[in-house]
């Protein structure tokens, strides 16, 4: 019969406990009997404890370290590839073009003799060299039929002619072919770098240092070499006819937006017929507001084709040696500065140094265009951090009583450091019929609105004000006053989470006598770019959210800058048009369905009465 602790002996013993061995004493963390320890965790337990607690911290410190050795690796795989990258030929020459030095000479072994060209990568070259498909075949077409022609002696060409066809084609034209080919190296490569993001070998940010530079060259307008705006537009529309849609989505994931030329000579054609919806004026306006961040040489060759018959790819209606006989001409007349001369009085250009103030406009028919330059440079910003509110006050005409209000300080000194000149060809160039259209981004939407208040105080009626990504610039005195006076001649247009219509703030604390306001009606566009002609806040909170957070993922960083960019404002509007058009298609072919519908429905109940009337005569 087993014995209790106390019966054997044990001291503090518990009652009903036995202990036939002696080992409940001794067991850890118990005391006598089987009691608890007064002294707390016996060394053992601590010991586990602080085992585990080591283990724990081990791991965690062990997968941290696999981590990171996972991302060295990946880092050093971009460096490797961006290594690689640069150093194949093809490639390295196209860097050397786009990194400032288009006067470089290059060489390439003729393919016949042997013999070296040398050439440099001048913009007209470069937009040869990058035409389409279509136009590439159509030159090589002509150029044999041309040498075919000159061996029929019932097709004579003469001598002069047949050698500078020649010499194109043994040539120029193989260093138009040669560029190409570089080029295409030069995309495949970036295409390439896309793929490693895609199969997550590498991630955006990972491979960002070793990229970003020439990302920039091409996507950020501050970055180009000045002048080149031609070659950037036609590589713009090489990268989208060719292809290259993962090169597209890499520029996208740093902020940038790979726009090929939107212009067309149908461009501002009837921007003053009014439609149901007014997307193809504000588009139109927007790709002046875009045109106006090129150089002057580029802005001017682009308002010479608006200003031109409606007929876009005027090559496609030549017969191949028409093309040829074109090309050759062109090329011949290389380096002759057509300037402005042949445009001269429809066209201005408008630059301030003093304030930094650019501004174009231009008329076709009885349609005037201003559109103003906005934010490029940190020169411009310094117009845009004077947030100070000022009377309202007009420069060109002092006998003009002014409204009432108060405007951005800055925004009102940029806008009367031209608004003289602009005065003068607006007196130039009016007629009754005239229609007067203002527009611009950014810093240059602000001086567009600016520009409104005071051509409307000064009498000349502005059809419409059409801005994008524009600051605030007046108070809400100001604000309501334009407001009645214009109603929806004033739209303004806002993408996602562009931050800059949030500046200045509406109220600033330390200075609360200064409210700012918009004017004008707000159409808005979702993260996915689609145009909301009425939103509320509650519903644009949850969108701006969700597209910050989907930015963040994709590119690490927030939308809020590249959500203002002039490009997607195009992109987005060319959309909308698009799907306008599609629907007005789809509803002209129900109209006509239901049309025949019922147009055949009626024959047929024709066809059944007369067919009754002999029956009711029985």
């Amino acid at each position: 019969m087993a014995a209790s602790a106390q019966e054997l002996g044990f001291p503090g013993g518990t009652p009903g406990v036995t202990d036939p061995y002696g080992f409940i004493g001794n067991l850890p963390g118990l005391g006598p009997g089987g009691g608890p320890r007064g002294d707390g965790l016996s060394p053992a337990l601590l010991l586990v404890g602080l085992g585990l607690m080591a283990a724990a911290l081990i791991g965690l410190a062990w997968l941290r370290l696999c981590r990171e050795q996972r991302r060295w690796r990946r880092v050093e795989l971009a460096r490797a590839e961006a290594k690689a990258f640069r150093e194949r030929e093809p490639i390295r020459n196209v860097l050397d073009i786009l990194d400032y030095e288009e006067y470089r000479t290059f060489y390439i072994p003729h393919p016949k003799d042997g013999r070296l060209l040398s050439f440099k990568p001048n913009d007209h070259r470069l937009q040869r060299a990058l035409r389409s498909h279509q136009q590439m075949v159509k030159m090589r077409s002509g150029l044999d039929e041309i040498k075919r022609l000159a061996a029929d002696p019932q097709h004579p060409i003469s001598p002069k002619t047949l050698e500078l066809v020649e010499r194109y084609d043994d040539e120029e034209f193989l260093i138009e072919i040669t560029l190409r080919d570089w080029f295409d190296s030069f995309l495949g490569g970036l295409e390439y770098f896309e793929i490693l993001i895609e199969s997550n070998l590498v991630t955006a940010e990972e491979l960002k240092p070793f990229i970003i530079y020439w990302i920039r060259l091409i996507g950020d307008r501050r970055y180009r070499r000045k002048g080149g705006s031609g070659f950037y537009d036609q590589l713009f529309h090489y990268i989208h006819w060719a292809g290259y849609g993962r090169v597209q989505n890499l520029f996208e994931r740093y902020g940038f937006k790979i726009l090929p030329p939107p212009y067309s000579t149908h461009d501002f054609g009837d921007i003053e017929v009014e439609t149901r919806y007014d997307t193809y004026r504000a588009l139109c306006l927007a790709k002046a507001a875009y045109l106006v961040y090129e150089d002057r040489e580029y802005l001017a060759d682009i308002t010479r084709l608006w200003l031109q018959p409606q007929m876009d790819d005027r090559w496609k209606k030549m017969t191949d040696r028409q093309y040829v006989v074109d090309v050759i001409k062109t090329w011949l007349q290389e380096g002759e500065q057509q300037g402005e001369r042949d445009i001269l009085s429809d066209f201005k250009y408008l630059d301030m140094m003093t304030t930094n103030t650019q501004a174009f406009m231009f008329r076709k028919g009885n349609n005037v265009i201003l559109a103003f330059k906005g934010t490029q440079q940190f020169a411009d910003w310094r117009t845009n951090l004077k947030i100070r509110l000022k009377q309202f006050t007009i420069l060109a005409d002092q006998t003009v009583v002014p409204p009432r209000g108060r405007v951005h300080r800055g925004f009102l000194e940029a806008w009367q450091s031209v608004e003289k000149q602009v005065i003068y060809y607006l007196k130039k160039w009016r007629t009754p019929e005239a229609k007067l259209w203002v527009t611009g981004h950014s810093l240059g939407g602000a001086l567009a609105a600016v520009a409104t208040i005071s051509l409307e105080s000064m009498g000349f009626e502005v059809s419409g004000l059409y801005t994008f990504g524009q600051p605030r610039v007046a108070d809400w005195a100001m604000v309501n006053y334009m407001n009645r006076r214009m109603g929806d001649r004033i739209v303004r247009y806002v993408n996602n989470n562009d931050i800059v219509p949030l500046i200045p703030p509406q109220i600033i604390p330390w200075v609360p006598t200064r409210v700012y306001g918009h004017m004008g009606q707000f159409r808005y566009f979702n993260e996915f770019g689609r145009l909301r002609r009425r939103s509320f806040l509650f519903q644009r909170f949850p969108d701006r959210i969700f597209g910050m957070i989907r930015a963040i993922l994709t590119s690490g960083s927030p939308d809020a800058i590249d959500d203002h960019k002039m490009e997607f404002y195009v992109a987005n509007l060319q959309k909308a048009l698009n799907r306008e058009l599609k629907e007005a298609e789809l509803a002209a072919e129900r109209e006509v369905i239901d049309g025949e519908f019922v147009e055949d429905l009626k024959k047929r109940l024709r066809g059944q009465g007369r067919a009754a009337k002999p029956m009711n005569r029985f």
